[in-house]
């Protein structure tokens, strides 16, 4: 019996300490003392066991690759780009990557694109896609073509939108195929009406439509009183454009995204009762089917007094969502859908309450120089450090709601943190990890006066888990989550600090 019973412990001990050990760990990168923090960067992926990070500094651009322990392997230079790049982006697949780029060279514009192999190497020479005049004086470093994939990533799309006109946009689109083969190049003209015309994010869907949402508000910073779904369609150089129409109430932000399963569009954002700016009420859904070239569902959901009540923060209940911003939407193949919110915020030392919806940081709406630039909250490296001294960036509860293909919300929680930083916004926000069963919140936390990695998972049916900090975190690193990527179901790299040294971390969960 004795024997039975130490056998037991002995098995239930066994078991522990590998659900220990499978539960998370931790890998770092050495550090480079040729890397600081202002280098340029952009985490590719998993590729044959290794990871690939692409790395640009002081304009020497080069492919590292790590082993599965994030020890480094090689630095692979792409050295033929010889000129010097004023903007990037990288798009990943499983077994190769492109690198987008672009140059100024005697007032032109040159948009490239670069292969690179599972090895982190170049599999070509940089390829010319287009080029724009800009003059001698024009440019300044600016970003000029934008590139966005389809979710199955067998199309991209390469454009470029000249805002000189404040009446007319003027667009060109060279939409390609995943082996860069041009399907369509097409140049077409979409009216504004004035200044204060704008328009949102823009997204390929897998029928290669590039399609994107035009907003009209009253003035800079007044709420959006009219919304129009916008379609170029892949092989057509025109749009075809569909009212939303608002009924009582006005937007904020508004996010749209592709329902590539059901041939849909999403748009989805908060809203106010009428016109003018209060507190935010609550979140307005609308969904356009493809097939019926129409709006199918259209509502609005008010935020119950308990949802306030568990979102609110600081804020009273009645304005507890005046400083959540959209962050996440992910999209179910039922139709459904879940919507990720934090509330983010500045205070000054000169002036605590100079919060401002459209004119902070947050505001996803940004023009430069002759051409439309679309803003992003999450940009790829951090090299954005510092600032006046005077501001502290916060970042606080993050709100999930889950969805169903109506639109109508199902079930809510609140992943409960609170985050501030003075001078740069580098260690505050989340980074999500999705696991299909469970979304994982990674974020730097608070333990007395140490700065802690920790997480908080929430499962399908809204139930919030918050384990203890991760242990075995070597003291000296500070974790940069907003900035990290998602390489595998359970895996995620995270960029991180060593002293004034850029480097990275490999956490298995």
């Amino acid at each position: 019996m004795n024997q039975v019973k130490n056998a037991c412990t002995l098995l239930l001990f066994t078991l522990s300490a590998v659900l220990n050990v499978g539960a998370q760990k931790i890998s770092y990168s050495d550090p480079d003392k040729n890397e600081l923090k202002q280098t340029d960067f952009e985490i590719i992926g998993k590729y044959n066991g290794n990871y690939l990070v692409y790395k640009n500094n002081k304009n020497n651009p080069y492919i590292s690759v790590y082993d599965g322990e994030m020890k480094l392997k090689e630095n692979n230079p792409l050295s033929d780009i010889t000129e010097r790049m004023t903007n990037s982006d990288v798009i990943a697949y499983p077994d190769f990557s492109y690198l987008f780029y672009q140059f100024q060279k005697k007032g032109i514009v040159y948009c490239m694109v670069l292969k690179i192999g599972a090895d982190g190497k170049s599999l070509s020479k940089p390829i010319e896609l287009d080029t724009t005049h800009v003059g001698m004086g024009g440019g300044n470093g600016d970003r000029i073509y934008s590139i966005t994939p389809s979710e199955d990533k067998q199309k991209l799309m390469v454009f470029k939108v000249n805002s000189r006109d404040e009446k007319r946009y003027a667009f060109k689109t060279l939409l390609y195929a995943k082996d860069m083969t041009l399907l369509h190049s097409g140049r077409t003209e979409l009216k504004m009406n004035d200044r204060n015309d704008f328009l949102s994010d823009f997204n390929l869907d897998n029928d290669g439509n590039l399609v994107f949402g035009r907003g009209i508000r009253p003035g800079t910073s007044e709420n959006i009183i009219r919304f129009f779904l916008v379609v170029k369609p892949a092989d057509a150089d025109s749009f075809s454009i569909k009212e939303l129409k608002l009924e009582n109430i006005s937007l904020d932000e508004v996010k749209l995204r592709m329902d590539n399963y059901n041939n849909r569009y999403l748009f989805t954002g908060f809203y106010y009762k009428g016109k003018r700016s209060g507190s935010i009420e609550g979140i307005a859904n609308a969904i356009f089917d493809k097939a019926a070239n129409d709006w199918v569902i259209k509502n609005v959901i008010p935020l119950g007094q308990e949802l306030r009540e568990d979102a609110r923060g600081d804020n009273n209940a009645k304005s507890a969502f005046d400083d959540y911003y959209l962050k996440q939407i992910i999209i179910k193949k039922d139709g459904g859908f879940v919507v990720v919110a934090e509330s983010n915020y500045q205070t000054s030392r000169g002036n605590p309450n100079g919060f401002n919806r459209w004119g902070n940081m947050y505001s996803p709406y940004v023009s430069s120089f002759d051409y439309y630039r679309y803003g992003s909250y999450y940009p790829y490296g951090f090299n954005r450090y510092g600032s006046t001294g005077l501001t502290r960036y916060h970042a606080d509860n993050v709100v999930v709601g889950d969805f169903d293909k109506e639109g109508k919300l199902v079930l809510s929680n609140t992943i409960r943190k609170s985050q501030f930083d003075d001078d740069n916004e580098a260690l505050v926000s989340y980074q999500l990890v999705n696991t299909g069963s469970t979304l994982r919140f990674i974020y730097n936390d608070y333990e007395k006066r140490d700065v802690v990695l920790a997480y908080q998972s929430i499962d399908k049916e809204g139930n919030v888990t918050r384990p203890p900090t991760l242990k075995n975190l070597d003291k000296g690193f500070s974790f940069l989550p907003r900035y990290g990527k998602q390489v595998s179901a359970n895996t995620i790299i995270i960029p991180c600090l060593y002293r004034n040294y850029l480097c990275f971390a490999k956490l298995e969960f």
